[in-house]
């Protein structure tokens, strides 16, 4: 368990939030959904899977919400 609370450690915010959705939506049987390929994408630190309209920002949709 040390392992997983120091690589937690290391994630960003946003990394640790979409980690956190992860997580909730394996807990929940949810993981057939795109929502839940793109928490997964981005918790493991991938490009993320769906299209933005930011290509500055391939591993967030940040640039967007804003």
């Amino acid at each position: 368990m040390v392992v997983a609370s120091l690589n937690q450690l290391q994630m960003s915010t946003e990394v640790r939030n979409w980690d956190v959705v992860a997580k909730a939506m394996e807990a929940a049987g949810a993981t057939s959904s795109e929502m839940y390929i793109r928490a997964k994408a981005l918790a493991l630190g991938k490009l993320d899977p769906m299209p933005t309209s930011s290509p500055e920002a391939p591993y967030s949709i940040s640039a967007v919400a804003g």
